[in-house]
């Protein structure tokens, strides 16, 4: 089951950020879809992205250290194993804002999961494409690069450095069956599996970070979420990365 399970199954009670109490906020798993940036209705031929969350199980998450604000205390966390699958690599904007999703998600934000692998997506376009990858990394990030805050300069800088100095031959190492061997071709349909651990928690509430496996490297990859509670009425209501350059340069590939 991975429709509404995902509901109960992902609850977090987040307490303690710090010393000033309990702030307890839930994560639904699926937004409120308070801001849509989808547009359009899915065709017949529209590529289709899926996930499956059955991987998941809940468990309490502490983490004690050595600082003041060093604490933090998740009870019912999600962990365990998510699997996305996209029935081919979507290749432009057009291709991401168009596709099929799950029933009950109208909208790439509404949960944290599509996030990594529509940034490989994208990222594996630079080479064909640089405007049309950069559009992509930026709906995905919703506009990270036409924000007013200091975000845009953030991205911008990335965006800069990658095309400089990174070779994304390697970048689709992060989907399933690529390797060097077939020379990173991926497993049809696209697969990506990403893990959520003790250490996807932070002190920080309003993000999560997902883990994501190269074939190119020994050490997995985390990719930072943004989890917007844009109301405040403790339902997160959409999720975005907050950078994508982790993901080139960390598979020590350069021009």
């Amino acid at each position: 089951m991975k429709t509404f399970y995902l509901l109960a199954l992902c609850m977090l009670i987040i307490v303690g950020c710090n010393n000033t109490g309990n702030k307890p906020t839930t994560f639904s798993g699926v937004g409120d879809n308070t801001e849509d940036l989808t547009s359009g209705t899915a065709s017949s031929n529209a590529i289709t992205i899926d996930f499956d969350d059955s991987g998941l199980s809940k468990d309490n998450v502490v983490y004690v250290g050595d600082g003041e604000f060093d604490y933090y205390k998740y009870d019912k966390a999600a962990l365990g194993t998510v699997t996305v699958t996209l029935s081919a690599l979507p290749k432009s904007l057009a291709d991401i804002k168009n596709m099929k999703m799950p029933k009950g998600i109208t909208d790439i934000h509404d949960i944290p999961y599509f996030a990594p692998a529509l940034l490989v997506a994208s990222l594996i376009e630079r080479d064909a494409d640089k405007e049309e990858a950069k559009s992509m990394i930026n709906f995905v990030a919703r506009n990270a690069f036409d924000s007013n805050q200091g975000a845009a300069d953030a991205y911008a800088s990335e965006w800069n450095q990658i095309n400089q100095y990174t070779d994304l031959s390697a970048v689709a190492s992060y989907f399933e069956g690529a390797t060097k061997e077939n020379n990173y071709t991926p497993s049809s349909p696209i697969t990506l599996k990403m893990q959520i651990t003790d250490y996807s928690y932070t002190a920080d509430k309003d993000y999560i970070r997902l883990q994501i496996k190269s074939s190119a490297k020994s050490s997995p990859q985390f990719v930072s979420i943004k989890m917007e509670d844009k109301d405040g009425d403790g339902n997160y209501d959409f999720f975005y990365p907050t950078e994508f350059m982790t993901l080139a340069h960390s598979l020590g590939v350069y021009k």
